[in-house]
């Protein structure tokens, strides 16, 4: 006789199926955004930190056709004969020009901040940017879930994986807020992520690497220095690629990844060349960047003890504690006079700018004057920095950052290629950011992938010990 089972007690519950588990995912993602970006303070004025420069370019770009440099962070103003610009890449700006042709609340703002030399009556609202920007952030923790996923094998590390990651999600929801690269250069970059891990988990590699170095030039299109990625990823593969023995697979897989990036990049370039003469990404951004980061090295070994200091987690209120009140904003970004941000933003910037006999040669010499003839002592500063950019939300980034180092170095031991896809390119830009510019956390949100995938495995760990009794 044919008892029919319960559904209740037969095969497995809808929950633990594969096919409806990037649904909840994706449920469990958008409410808790929704609920933090509910409750998340209301946004600040716009005309603030680097919003002016996008925005500004952004109503060059609607209203006269032309990519300009916009009026920086300077009092904004109308200027139909603007000369065409590349202080910024174009992507970003873009987004801003074509959201405020479809969303006229957002087109009102824009005109209106410009228009009016950024007045304080002016309106303040973006819906759609920032809906836009909002959606972004739910794929980048949908993303991270399939990484981990992915990298591991595991559905439990998965899920423990966005749920560490989600615990930074107010971090992530200012970004939303605001107008400036962070949301969209995070997009992207996961993006690329997910990608370089299909690569060594698909047969159809070719295909995921094109799509990961597109990814990286769309990046680079909206923040320069993620152009760095492709030379670093082309450097630190091929040897390995040379060692194993399917090498013109792997050359052929490389070569598409570095085909997606440079086919992204070349019009932007060219069109650099062909309207300003100058076939490069930017101009004078680097100059900037780097004159803000070497104003650093000028401290002596007190300083640089007490920006050490200053660069922990809690370090202001420890500077304050330990040495005097406001003992770190030598070393912020706030404009302290005196402060080596501003010097390197003005004073600095100018003089290297005449003692380089212009502009166009002042990034080879700050190289040369600052870095190359004082490698050691760059270097050492440049440690203070990276940790600045690496504690992502604080004692959150503190720890995670200490599990991770030691799964990226199994990692290297093990040649795992996907693992080291998820936790190397966080960890090459922070350095990077590090040595070039005065790093801020902003610029190291790529390393959420590595830090929530460390902190889920951990915490699988843990689970398995205490299953088995050992605690």
């Amino acid at each position: 006789m044919h008892v029919p089972r319960s559904p209740v007690v037969s095969g497995c519950s809808w929950l633990a199926r594969k096919s409806f588990q990037p649904i909840l995912a994706a449920l469990i993602i958008f409410g808790w955004l929704g609920v933090c970006w509910y409750k998340a303070p209301p946004p600040g004025y716009l005309w603030t930190y680097d919003q002016p420069v996008y925005l500004s370019i952004a109503y060059d770009i609607e209203h006269f056709g032309r990519f300009t440099d916009g009026t920086a962070w300077g009092t904004p103003s109308v200027d139909p004969t603007r000369p065409p610009g590349m202080v910024r890449t174009p992507l970003y700006p873009m987004f801003l020009a074509t959201t405020a042709e479809l969303d006229p609340v957002f087109n009102r703002t824009l005109n209106c901040l410009v228009q009016n030399q950024a007045a304080t009556t002016c309106p303040q609202q973006a819906p759609l940017p920032r809906v836009l920007q909002f959606l972004m952030t739910v794929a980048f923790y949908l993303m991270l879930w399939r990484i981990a996923v992915r990298v591991t094998g595991s559905s439990r590390i998965g899920w423990l994986s966005l749920g560490v990651g989600l615990v930074v999600a107010p971090i992530l929801i200012r970004s939303v807020d605001s107008l400036m690269t962070e949301t969209l250069t995070l997009f992207f970059t996961t993006i690329a992520t997910l990608a370089a891990v299909e690569v060594f988990k698909e047969r159809r590699s070719l295909g995921w690497a094109l799509l990961s170095g597109a990814m990286i030039g769309l990046a680079a299109l909206t923040r320069p220095p993620f152009v760095y990625l492709l030379p670093a990823v082309a450097l630190v593969t091929f040897p390995l690629v040379m060692r194993n023995s399917q090498r013109w697979r792997g050359a052929v897989v490389l070569a598409a990844f570095l085909l997606g990036g440079i086919g992204v990049l070349t019009p932007w370039i060219a069109r650099n060349a062909v309207i300003l003469g100058h076939p490069t990404m930017t101009s004078e951004y680097a100059q900037l960047a780097l004159t803000q980061r070497v104003a650093y090295d000028e401290m002596n070994w007190r300083q640089y003890a007490l920006f050490n200091l200053c660069s922990l987690p809690d370090g202001a209120g420890m500077g304050s504690l330990l040495v005097k009140p406001n003992a770190c904003a030598k070393f912020g970004y706030d404009g302290t006079p005196g402060g080596f941000y501003v010097i390197g933003s003005t004073t600095l910037l100018q003089s290297t700018a005449v003692a380089a006999g212009g502009t166009a040669h002042q990034v080879g010499y700050i190289l040369y004057h600052y870095v190359i003839l004082h490698p050691v002592w760059h270097a050492i500063v440049s440690i203070p920095f990276a940790m600045r950019g690496l504690w992502i939300d604080h004692y959150w980034g503190f720890v995670l950052a200490i599990l991770c180092i030691p799964l990226t170095w199994r990692a290297l031991r093990s040649l795992d290629a996907a693992m080291l896809a998820v936790t190397l390119p966080g960890w090459f830009l922070l350095a990077f950011y590090a040595a070039v510019s005065a790093d801020q956390t902003r610029y190291n949100l790529m390393l959420i992938i590595p830090f929530s995938l460390a902190g889920g495995m951990m915490l699988e760990r843990f689970a398995k010990r205490k299953k088995a009794g050992a605690f």
